[in-house]
């Protein structure tokens, strides 16, 4: 299938191939993900490893692949007019991939390393129990990733014999599907599609006929599954058939539209306020091609956990609802104008994914259906939706329980989990059957927030770059008009800066649970507008918090200033705000179970922001913070406070006026200057050590090179030294050195001072003998920086696309003109002063830059770890960087 395009001068390339986790032979469980990694290996006309990726990306794009259920995906997207370069390399990389044996152990290493990385990811642990209380003659039951146990439990040369038979049954021209979305002519494309692929064998249909995913003994269960994160779930699965393939009246859509409302009367608005629930989300879960399940996950509070069985109750209960209002057809034909308003406005459409779908879906669909799923069609069938809603039965439903507390007493494989799996009682399931009826239950009434006009406002010259239409000392709202994307749609920011949300810990602690509480609230009351696009967004910042609006413009000045009112008006009640609290530190105690390397980047921020805490201590201050706290807290921030704002997008200019007139009206206590954004400055010349205690086994190491000023040089050579460096350091760190499986560079600017990060986390390397590595690469190849010129160009050319890329949505655009206005870029030109610099950068500049780096008395150094199962680093005291508090009091900062 080739698809002509507009959008970009871009081409996004999609095989799918029949070739998933589920072929995988019984004594080999992961093979076919093993398969994927050697695909990139080296081809029989590209016999480098990897050599396919240096292509794709001196092309200006990326290549990657991924392993699933029945398929396994390989893609990329590239400048289009490199399109016949790429295209016939990818094509002798499915067709003859060497799969060469001395290659074999590096791999295994790092599907190992894959596989400890997420070894305590409660979503994979999850994931691997699902398949354990499935039907074990089912392929689904079969463990996807694989890991050196399994790969190594056979001859070396069996493995490599199983991977030359699974490529050739099944990487065929009857197991594959193509995708090309191009600006292209399609004729030509086609053409070169026939030259590239026609050497392909034919080959046979892999089978796709599967047993039943869940035998009868499997429904109507509960699971119990312990997990290592604080949560409390409830996770209510219907089994269904694949449903979802249905694109004409897409069923399963209208349905998890109905049972995932936030609205007022809705489910998730009652459970809520019996505080039984915090969150609901419909319609998510496993699918192939003939079964899907159709999960209803509810994010539960203590409260909630011991109520389960009526939790239960009020589900059927409004599945009883929907079940008698099929006759009702306005309310599905409002869902499809939704969808198709979404449709027809929709900003930057993401046609990477897109094609990748549109691939699997070729096995099933003809091209012209295809071209039709994302639209939505009015194709009301009330025997189509009474039929799937047959399905949402108690007899029919396993019902997930996620919970430190619960009884267990199994083991699931690989992860060590703790669930165990028993039938719901017959009670249960009868009153399940015959639910009661809930006067506070009700279906979502005809959305306020849908109109029919749409129109567009013709922009003025004046209107286009950000002017002041209301500018004091306390309060400035600018306003621009945007014509690029004749799109009815807008963005509204308002920022304020409270110094009384910054004076100290618990000062933040007050902000964080009032914003939850807030946003709580507007949840139910806002939920129309959301659907009917008019989006908002409450979330707190270093100096305080922001509303964002975005969406269409015809409503949204109105709900910004109904957010605002609320803003000023809402105060939680005591059980509000103890169940607010509650989940706050239910957040923050799970944050300080990611990653260590999340960790770890989450802690670089802390250190170099001057007004941003720790996880670990915001978690101290919110237990320690009172409701009469908050209280005054919030009494005092919304006394003094400093407001700027901006309007961007289909707006006229009387439009915004006006709402600058209500804006000034409503921020009366508009009183306060505008909060420092302060960066600090790390010490030069010798690093800063700094130990994050984390609860997973993997060691972890971020070295930080904080650049000396946030000049334009400094910026882009930033940038230059951190492309340049980033695919040599991951290709010998991680493919050579097998150091770990997540291994990589950044650019990372604090609040647009430059710098650059250099990660790896490993299961089998102590930080020192990490950061070793790290540091005698990095600063070996800046000495050694003279043998990157042959690929200078290639790096230039792809920097400088990158800054003169377009903004691929309205809304994007509006965001950079709000950071423009954050750092003062009064001129909007930043991007394009860099890439004037970097297009007249000559590589004896980068040479001299980087050697100035290389001696290490120019660029700040900071060095992150966590030590995981190893020894930590032998630091002497004076470099360890051990009371934040005290050092954001006493170190200097960048203003």
């Amino acid at each position: 299938m080739i698809y002509q395009h507009d959008l970009s001068p871009a081409t996004s390339v999609s095989m799918s191939v029949r070739a998933g986790h589920f072929y995988d032979p019984q004594e080999c469980e992961g093979l076919s993900h093993l398969l994927e990694h050697m695909m990139f290996l080296g081809s029989r006309h590209l016999p480098k490893a990897n050599s396919i990726n240096d292509m794709v990306e001196s092309a200006g794009g990326a290549i990657n692949a991924w392993t699933g259920t029945e398929f396994a995906n390989y893609h990329f997207h590239c400048r289009s007019t490199e399109i016949k370069r790429i295209l016939p390399a990818f094509a002798d990389m499915m067709r003859l991939p060497l799969l060469d044996p001395d290659t074999l152990n590096k791999e295994i290493n790092a599907i190992e390393a894959e596989f400890q990385f997420k070894i305590k990811d409660d979503l994979r642990r999850l994931y691997q129990i699902h398949k354990e209380t499935a039907n074990p003659l089912h392929p689904f039951s079969k463990f996807s990733v694989g890991n050196a146990d399994i790969f190594r439990s056979l001859p070396e040369c069996e493995l490599h014999a199983a991977l030359q038979q699974y490529h050739a049954q099944y990487y065929v021209g009857a197991n594959m599907c193509l995708a090309i979305f191009t600006s292209e002519n399609v004729d030509d494309v086609l053409e070169l599609v026939s030259q590239s692929f026609g050497a392909l064998k034919a080959g046979e249909e892999a089978n796709t006929e599967w047993p039943a995913l869940y035998t009868p003994e499997q429904l109507a269960v509960e699971i119990n599954i312990v997990p290592l994160q604080t949560a409390r779930r409830m996770i209510v699965t219907f089994a269904l058939p694949g449903l979802h393939q249905d694109f004409r009246t897409k069923p399963l859509n209208y349905l998890s539209h109905l049972i995932g409302d936030e609205g007022e009367g809705s489910l998730l608005a009652y459970l809520k306020n019996k505080n039984w629930v915090t969150n609901l989300i419909a319609g998510s879960g496993i699918e192939g091609e003939d079964f899907k399940d159709f999960n209803v996950s509810f994010q539960l509070t203590e409260q909630g956990l011991a109520n389960r069985d009526h939790i239960l109750q009020a589900l059927f209960s409004f599945i009883a609802l929907i079940s008698n209002a099929m006759d009702e057809k306005w309310r599905y034909q409002e869902k499809a104008h939704l969808g198709a308003l979404a449709y027809q406005y929709e900003d930057n459409p993401k046609l990477q994914n897109i094609v990748c779908d549109y691939s699997q879906h070729l096995f099933s669909f003809s091209s012209d259906d295809i071209k039709l799923f994302r639209i939505v069609i009015d194709s009301f069938d009330k025997e189509v939706l009474e039929n799937a809603l047959s399905y949402f039965r108690p007899d029919n439903i396993r019902v997930k329980m996620i919970a430190p507390e619960l009884a267990t007493d199994t083991v699931c494989r690989f992860y060590n989990a703790k669930y165990q799996m028993r039938p719901l009682s017959q009670t249960l399931l009868s009153q399940l059957c015959h639910p009661e009826n809930i006067p506070e239950l009700q279906l979502p009434p005809p959305n306020p927030y849908l109109g029919d006009d749409y129109h567009l406002t013709i922009p003025q010259a004046e209107n286009l770059t950000p002017r002041l239409l209301l500018d004091s000392d306390y309060t400035k709202l600018w306003f621009a008009q945007d014509d690029t994307f004749h799109s009815p749609k807008g963005d509204l920011y308002v920022s304020f800066d409270t110094p009384a949300f910054s004076d100290d810990l618990l000062a933040v602690a007050a902000k964080r649970i009032w914003l939850a509480a807030l946003n709580d609230y507007l949840q139910a009351k806002y939920y129309r507008a959301e659907i009917a696009g008019l989006h908002y967004r409450i979330y707190g910042h270093q100096a305080g918090f922001s509303l964002h609006t975005r969406g269409f413009s015809n409503h949204q000045p109105k709900l910004a200033g109904q957010l605002l009112e609320t803003i000023y008006e809402f105060i939680p009640d005591q059980q509000h705000f103890d169940r607010l609290k509650a989940m706050q530190i239910q957040s923050l105690e799970n944050a300080l179970m990611n990653k260590p390397t999340n960790r770890l980047f989450s802690r670089l921020s802390v250190i170099v922001q001057k007004n941003t805490q720790a996880p670990v201590d915001l978690l101290k201050a919110v237990k320690e913070c009172t409701y009469q706290h908050m209280r005054e807290c919030l009494d005092n921030a919304l006394k003094g406070y400093y407001v700027e704002c901006f309007m961007h997008g289909n707006w006229s200019e009387d439009e915004a006026q006006s709402f600058a007139e209500k804006l000034q009206q409503q921020c009366t206590n508009a009183n306060a200057g505008p909060m420092s954004r302060a960066v600090t400055a790390l010490p030069v010349g010798d690093a800063l050590y700094h130990e994050v205690t984390c609860e997973h086994e993997d060691a972890a190491v971020v070295l930080y090179l904080q650049a000396p000023s946030n000049s334009l040089i400094d910026t882009a050579m930033c940038m230059v030294l951190e492309q340049m460096l980033a695919a040599p350091f991951f290709n010998v760190l991680r493919t050579e050195k097998q150091l770990g499986y997540v291994v990589g560079t950044g650019y990372v600017p604090h609040n647009q001072h430059p710098g650059m990060a250099f990660y790896i986390q490993s299961p089998s390397h102590a930080p020192e003998a990490l950061l070793k590595e790290m540091t005698s690469f990095l600063f070996e190849q800046l000495n050694e920086i003279d043998f990157y010129r042959f690929y200078w160009s290639t790096i230039q050319k792809n920097l400088l696309k990158q800054l003169e890329e377009r903004d691929l949505s309205l809304s994007m655009k509006s965001q950079r003109l709000w950071v423009c206005l954050g750092t003062q870029d009064l001129a909007f030109d930043r991007n394009a002063k860099l890439a004037d610099l970097i297009s007249r950068t000559s590589f004896q500049d980068i040479q001299a830059y980087a050697n100035k780096i290389a001696e290490r008395n120019v660029f700040g150094e900071l060095v992150l770890f966590a030590s995981g199962k190893f020894p930590s680093m032998d630091v002497s005291d004076d470099k360890k960087l051990k009371d934040l508090a005290l050092f954001k009091k006493t170190t200097q900062y960048f203003q």
